[in-house]
């Protein structure tokens, strides 16, 4: 790819959730995993799930739509993964972070000029927005306000 098409367009994951699916760049996101919760947790806020294990390490696992107070799209049927993100902010212990999601992502190029603005932004959000045709608006976290809140549980390992 030369320079000039990474310049024009972005590789993004879309992540549904229940109401408004988040929008992620590519290189935001790890991997994505089956559902596991080694310790659940015993204090904190409730969209603070506990702690899974990825990679024989202890990853802080949160659940996004309670984040964002969104209603829960829980399915009996459907199977929860993990969605392990590359966290940002350096800080010490907080490597990784871990979301509950109950669908399958799927990749969306974003191309400049296609992103469009719909909404302000809120706690745990820098923007809603919607991409080309699609007229659904999608959520851009922000995620250094995530880890941030993550940090400011107290409950993060040094």
């Amino acid at each position: 790819m030369a320079t000039s098409d990474a310049l024009e367009s972005l590789n993004g994951l879309v992540v549904p959730l229940a109401t408004k699916p988040l929008l992620l760049p590519n290189v935001a996101v790890a991997e994505l995993v089956g559902y596991r919760l080694s310790q659940p947790a015993t204090q904190g806020p409730e969209w603070f799930l506990g702690w899974t294990t990825w990679r024989d390490q202890l990853v802080p696992l949160i659940d996004p739509e309670r984040l964002l107070g969104q209603a829960s799209s829980t399915d009996s049927a459907a199977q929860p993964r993990t969605l392990v993100l590359n966290a940002l902010g350096g800080r010490s212990g907080l490597q990784f972070i871990g979301m509950r999601i109950w669908a399958i992502p799927r990749s969306r190029k974003v191309i400049r000029g296609e992103i469009e603005t719909r909404g302000e932004g809120s706690d745990f959000v820098l923007q809603e927005v919607s991409v080309g045709e699609d007229t659904n608006t999608m959520l851009i976290p922000d995620l250094l306000a995530v880890e941030q809140a993550l940090a400011d549980t107290g409950l993060l390992r040094a």
